[in-house]
């Protein structure tokens, strides 16, 4: 069987959940000598083999101009025209099944559909659900069928709510690249009308947990989902290392006796829950040291109680999670899963994560995961407790994690999907 994936990033460095999990899922696919791989990614190398290739997705629209250009990759306009890379791909390979997920999902969706090929559509988070790119209005989630009123409604008050979220300086929202952004995001609400009806027409759309499911149901009506364990998760292969992490953060994580971690593979809007974690820097315990990994925040240098740690292989971010005291997840937008929370469990740390992690199904009674609300104080207050009367994960518990998540688990859900999709 052929399967072409198609994905934003092909990366093992990538920090990124959902391109972890998709990587680890290629590379165990390619164990089953019955199956050939290509892929096809915005950022990934080029390599061509017997039973595997990868191939970039090169940006059709380019100007000479690096403003202008990095306006087109964030306004994502290249993501529209990558379908006819995907169109070109699939008569050189000829797939008997598509699998995408997150940004080139409407382009593959649609060369599926014409060259009526079966697309897996996995959906990791609720960003291509909305106009822009999040499922929350304020603190709460929306799950609200997409109107013109209510959606445009949403739009004009989305950037007064970035500077209360912190994450937008006073004023941002009378400039002219304000308004700007506002015209886009009611523009885009038509492409995301029109992709909402296209999943529709998909094959089979995968989620990881019931709270992405029920995301997904209430937007999206009558479609496909299907519910399947997507995030493999593994520590037995990996050796824990820190030759990535500046001596200096080393030296001040070793000489701190309590470490707080806030893995933050992106900044868009404070997804991963940022603007709520500036808000308990000041009220975090003394002697508490807060790291951040993933990206470099300029106005984190102000704090003299938090270091700040770019993007770093997993085994460097293993040996932080092991490191550690407690992880903090407090994703503001839906978590669909959750791979941190796996990642930190299995390295023995507990956990405290918002209503909107979707992994928290898996842990109602488990005293080593907390599911707080977004409030500041009731963070602090936990925090405290956490930190002085530490929770030890056992080993039988990390057992069934791992087992349960493995790559091989994984991809034999995913494989049990493929032959009814043939099948049918």
């Amino acid at each position: 069987m052929k399967i072409l994936f198609i994905d934003q990033n092909f990366d093992a460095t990538n920090i990124g959940g959902a391109f972890k999990s998709n990587y680890a899922i290629i590379n165990e696919f390619m164990k089953y000598p019955e199956y050939s791989i290509s892929v096809l990614a915005t950022n990934s190398p080029y390599f061509k083999g017997k039973r595997f290739s990868a191939r970039p997705v090169y940006p059709k629209l380019r100007t000479p101009f690096n403003k202008l250009n990095s306006l087109i990759k964030n306004l994502k306009v290249n993501q529209y025209f990558s379908f006819f890379s995907i169109i070109r791909e699939i008569k050189r390979f000829k797939p008997d099944i598509i699998i995408v997920q997150r940004d080139l999902t409407f382009s593959a969706m649609l060369a599926g559909l014409l060259k009526k090929i079966p697309v897996i559509n996995i959906i990791r988070d609720g960003m291509s659900l909305c106009p822009k790119d999040i499922d929350t209005r304020g603190f709460k989630n929306c799950s609200s069928v997409l109107s013109k009123k209510e959606c445009w409604r949403c739009i004009e008050k989305w950037r007064t709510l970035r500077i209360l979220l912190s994450d937008k300086p006073k004023g941002f929202n009378r400039t002219l690249g304000s308004a700007f952004y506002t015209v886009y995001y009611k523009f885009k609400y038509f492409f995301t009308k029109f992709y909402l009806n296209l999943v529709k027409f998909t094959c089979i759309n995968v989620v990881a947990s019931p709270l992405m499911r029920d995301l997904v149901k209430k937007r999206i009506k009558n479609s496909r989902i299907t519910l399947r364990k997507i995030t493999p998760i593994d520590d037995s292969n990996i050796s824990k290392k820190y030759d990535k992490i500046d001596k200096f953060i080393l030296k001040k994580i070793e000489n701190s006796s309590k470490r707080i971690l806030f893995v933050i593979p992106r900044n868009e809007g404070g997804s991963k829950g940022y603007p709520f974690v500036k808000k308990l820097i000041n009220q975090l315990p003394q002697n508490t040291l807060l790291i951040v990994v993933g990206i470099i925040i300029e106005e984190l240098k102000n704090y003299k109680n938090v270091v700040n740690i770019g993007r770093i292989p997993t085994d460097n971010l293993y040996y932080l999670y092991e490191k550690v005291d407690l992880t903090i997840i407090p994703s503001i937008y839906t978590e669909a899963f959750g791979r941190v929370l796996l990642e930190s469990i299995i390295n023995k740390t507990p956990v405290i994560i918002t209503p909107q992690t979707g992994a928290k199904y898996l842990f109602k009674n488990k005293n080593y995961v907390k599911v707080l609300p977004l409030n500041t104080n009731i963070w602090t207050e936990e925090i405290k407790k956490m930190l002085d009367n530490p929770i030890e994960i056992s080993k039988d518990e990390i057992k069934i994690i791992e087992d349960k998540f493995s790559s091989y688990e994984c991809v034999s859900d995913i494989i049990n999907l493929l032959r009814k999709i043939i099948i049918s």
